[in-house]
């Protein structure tokens, strides 16, 4: 019963069409943004998001719209996933190369 709690039904196609859903619905969404109809452009980022909740993009969009809508605590949120992302990466890139840097350094004969 828990595994179908954390069904996703994207899980079902495979990485690259997940990634060029993602991205239709945050360019879709942006169009929307620049007509003006901000709660269609949410409801597409939304969608993006549901596929890939960490798409940098589509929840700095949804955070910019939130915030246009004045729904500012929403947007904080939006913008404090995105730093927390972006720490993850900054921080996995610097023990990478740490780890290349001690690795240069062993003596493997």
């Amino acid at each position: 019963m828990e595994a179908s709690r954390n069904f996703n039904i994207f899980d079902l196609i495979g990485s690259s069409q997940r990634e060029k859903l993602v991205g239709f619905y945050n360019c879709k969404g942006v169009e929307l943004a620049d007509e003006g109809k901000l709660i269609e452009a949410l409801n597409y980022f939304n969608k993006a998001l549901l596929i890939d909740q960490m798409c940098k993009d589509a929840l700095f969009n949804r955070a910019t719209i939130k915030a246009d809508l004045g729904k500012f605590d929403e947007a904080r949120q939006d913008f404090s996933i995105i730093s927390t992302i972006n720490f993850s990466v900054t921080t996995a890139k610097s023990i990478q190369i740490t780890s290349l840097n001690h690795l240069s350094k062993i003596n493997f004969f």
